[in-house]
């Protein structure tokens, strides 16, 4: 039976320790910000999109699905010494990549801003290392400690989030809530919106489709691992947002050609900016710097 966590955990896994050209579509980014950058990571960042023009200087970020940690680097730059970037990802070789240098890219900024927590994204209360440590001390034997770890869970989440309420000024994504279990994303949009301050924004980059995906595709682990069929259709990732309560819900880059069409569907990257009131929403100015060239998919 199709698992999709187990098909993405495997490709990304492996698309850590070498480059996989086939995962999402390249993407320009502001050049002077990837000289800091060890190549290693360049060679295997996995996107679609860059929502990063709405961080702002001394800006808590928060980016989900962090991967190799490019976006996070990125942002660690825009942000600043007083600015602070947590990146959250649950695939522990890609989760290694990204750890592996963020001492090396402290170096060449000069100031240390960047973390990266081992976490889902559809629950980002819940820190994996902080349980991973109660496991190595109570581990899973039988049905009763089964139990037991599970009350450890709700434990970790309440008195040690991983990333608290009204914690972050701005939400990045680059092409991964598409990998989520449909069962999971109504609590996915929920989280985004937790942790965003009164005052934050979101901007996710992701691949969407002009309509419903059937079955046969959604059950394809290459596909779905691909950022493919697990594509939310376009009118329904708008919905989402303000499903979950986010204001002010926009289109900022919309790829004008599909990336790949499917048994005739067309995927398409799309980036969207979001806020949690509609007072915290950007003036329309603000939005011209997202639509140049460092959004676009070539």
């Amino acid at each position: 039976m199709f698992n999709p966590e187990e098909a993405v955990a495997q490709r990304y896994g492996a698309a850590a320790g070498e480059r996989e050209e086939s995962l999402c579509c390249p993407v320009s980014y502001d050049p002077r910000l990837l000289q800091a950058i060890p190549a290693e990571i360049l060679e295997r960042d996995y996107g679609c999109g860059d929502p990063t023009p709405f961080v702002r200087e001394a800006d808590t970020v928060l980016d989900l699905g962090a991967g190799g940690g490019k976006l996070c680097f990125i942002a660690a730059q825009m942000v600043g010494p007083r600015g602070k970037v947590i990146g959250v990802d649950c695939n522990l070789e890609m989760l290694a990549l990204a750890r592996k240098h963020r001492g090396e890219v402290a170096r060449r900024l000069g100031y240390d801003n960047v973390e990266f927590r081992c976490g889902l994204i559809q629950d980002l209360q819940l820190d994996l290392d902080l349980l991973a440590e109660h496991l190595a001390v109570e581990p899973v034997r039988d049905l009763r400690s089964w139990l037991e770890l599970r009350a450890a869970e709700e434990r970790l989440r309440r008195q040690r989030p991983m990333i608290a309420d009204s914690s972050v000024d701005c939400l990045l994504s680059n092409c991964v809530l598409n990998l989520v279990r449909p069962q999971d994303r109504d609590t996915m949009f929920r989280e985004i919106a937790r942790v965003l301050k009164p005052t934050g924004r979101a901007a996710i980059s992701d691949i969407v489709a002009d309509r419903d995906v059937p079955e046969h595709l959604r059950r394809d682990p290459e596909l779905w691992s691909g950022c493919v069929s697990g594509a939310y259709r376009e009118d329904r990732f708008l919905q989402a947002f303000a499903a979950a309560g986010m204001q002010d819900v926009r289109i900022v880059h919309r790829q004008e050609r599909p990336w790949r069409i499917v048994d005739g569907i067309e995927f398409r990257s799309l980036t969207v900016l979001a806020h949690k009131s509609r007072t915290a929403a950007l003036d329309v100015a603000d939005l011209a710097s997202c639509c140049g060239p460092s959004g676009c998919c070539e």
